[in-house]
């Protein structure tokens, strides 16, 4: 019995960071590498061979166009030498002035930027790529290069949860790759991206039916360049018929993939994983429901840290042991009766000292979540005001933003609190002042007078305040494991997240987690 509390509790507590917008479903354009004849290791180590030696820009351009997609397929994915690839690519092509190297050049920085969440780069590359694919000649290279822009185009549409919009632009798509004619070695993945887009996108939508159709259009597609695509089709047509009620051919499409000895995606077996755990338990088969529940639980050990319920099974079952060893023992009957009266002792005063430290956390999570409020009241409230901060006649300020700069900012600074961007864990003070279009110099100092804080500590707490707010309003956030809620905040390290959430909040996040469900339970 208590395996399977253990069981039930930590899965729930588990979750991967896979994620739901489209744009992470899909394959993001780059053309996947087929493990079976070389790795992404070997690719990258070749490359380096043939930049050493004399050829030409045109070859140059390929090389790094290869190793940009093979650093994204190693087993460490190394996002900063994928992006310095690129951009050396694209420094060749605009050297060349070549028109269909510069389009294929802009829509991979286009795509790359999509996976490093920067989606305001995202629409003026595909912009520029457009452009010097409309100077193409008619035929095959522009229908292609067309196709995979609009596919592009709707997975920026689809992140903004704009399905309607998506789809027609997957339409466009296969519109383009119709004018191709049948699907080549070349094109085959973006005929199965296109169709595999519209499933996924009907899927959101909840037209089922036609969602089903494209997957399996997707799915009958044979591609042997790009093997790992149809793990996420069967992954979504689980989905699918889950969404119908038809869970037994959900688990017939997920336990197709996990039978297959070449997959390897741990993240996308977790996914697949828990839909398994959902539809078992959905037709009572209690067994499947225990095995799967165990299996991703070996892929991500452990529970919540510092959780105290499982701090006290493990305390009671020491507890437990320990008066079972010593009744064993006729002769220890007085140490039992004393060992019994300290253990009374230590766990009054354990729970004392408990209850002592719940309610100053109680007052602190209340505190906290009634200044957030009042914050939010008062953004509303209060319109922006440039203060001039008070100069004594002897003292002369060392740097002074121009006022036109620093309204600007503060109305910047506004529209960014409020639209969680700030959530980006790649985000500095350079890459605002980029967004902003400004220098860093003045952003940091209107912070500093603004704010009262230093940039870090400015986004910091925009992050802690943020993720909590999240966590008072939707009840979904207390299953979350505290790794996730650090990377949906915009934290790239657990510890820091916690070390920065109880400077800001007072509490530990697991505290304030449990004062949450508490109020949830109380509603």
């Amino acid at each position: 019995m208590n395996r399977l509390v253990l069981i039930f509790f930590a899965v729930f507590t588990i979750l991967f960071c896979f994620g739901q917008k489209q744009n992470q479903e899909d394959l993001s354009g780059a053309e996947t590498l087929d493990k079976s004849k070389i790795s992404p290791e070997q690719i990258i180590e070749q490359s380096l061979q043939k930049l050493g030696q004399t050829i030409s820009d045109e070859e140059k351009y390929e090389v790094r166009m290869k190793m940009a997609d093979a650093y994204l397929k190693i087993k460490k994915p190394d996002f900063a030498k994928s992006t310095e690839m690129l951009f050396k690519a694209k420094e060749i092509a605009e050297k060349l002035d070549n028109t269909k190297l510069k389009a294929k050049i802009y829509g991979s920085i286009a795509n790359q930027y999509s996976f490093l969440n920067f989606p305001e780069k995202i629409k003026p590359y595909l912009d520029l790529s457009k452009q010097e694919v409309d100077k193409l000649p008619n035929g095959y290279e522009k229908n292609y290069l067309t196709a995979r822009l609009y596919i592009e185009y709707g997975n920026l549409e689809a992140d903004k949860e704009n399905f309607l919009v998506a789809k027609k632009d997957y339409q466009k798509a296969l519109k383009f790759l119709g004018n191709i004619g049948n699907p080549n070695k070349k094109n085959i993945f973006q005929f199965r991206r296109a169709f595999y887009n519209m499933g996924v996108s009907y899927a959101y939508l909840k037209q089922n039916d036609s969602a089903e159709y494209f997957l399996n259009k997707a799915l009958a597609i044979r591609d042997n360049e790009n093997k790992e695509f149809k793990y996420f089709i069967y992954n979504n047509l689980a989905k699918v018929y889950a969404a119908k009620n038809e869970h037994q051919r959900a688990i017939d499409s997920l336990e197709t993939v996990l039978k297959e000895n070449d997959f390897k995606d741990n993240r996308l077996k977790a996914d697949m994983y828990k839909k398994l755990i959902a539809s078992y338990k959905v037709l009572n088969n209690h067994d499947k429901y225990i095995k799967y529940s165990e299996k991703l639980l070996d892929l991500e050990p452990g529970v919540k840290e510092n959780n105290l319920k499982a701090i006290n099974t493990a305390v009671s079952e020491e507890q437990k042991n320990l008066l079972e060893k010593i009744s064993d023992k006729e002769s220890h009957n007085n140490l039992l009766i004393i060992g019994c009266v300290l253990l009374v002792l230590i766990g009054g005063i354990s729970v004392f000292y408990i209850n002592q430290k719940r309610k100053k956390e109680k007052i602190l999570y209340q505190n906290f979540i009634n200044n957030l409020e009042k914050q939010e009241i008062n953004k509303i409230a209060e319109p922006i005001k440039i203060v001039q901060p008070e100069i004594e006649e002897k003292e002369k300020p060392l740097f002074s933003v121009p006022n036109s700069a620093e309204t600007m900012i503060l109305e910047k600074l506004e529209k960014f609190e409020e639209s969680a961007k700030f959530t980006n864990s790649k985000l500095t003070v350079a890459s605002l002042a980029v967004m902003f279009k400004t220098n860093p110099t003045y952003l940091s100092e209107t912070i500093k007078k603004h704010k009262e804080k230093n940039f870090n500590q400015y986004l910091n707490e925009l992050r802690i305040n943020y993720i909590c707010k999240q966590i008072n309003e939707r009840p979904e956030f207390l299953n979350y494991k505290i790794s996730y809620l650090a990377e949906e905040a915009g934290f790239s390290s657990h510890s820091s997240f916690t070390t920065i959430f109880k400077n800001v909040t007072g509490i530990s996040p697991s505290a304030f987690l449990r004062e949450a469900e508490r109020k949830y339970k109380n509603i």
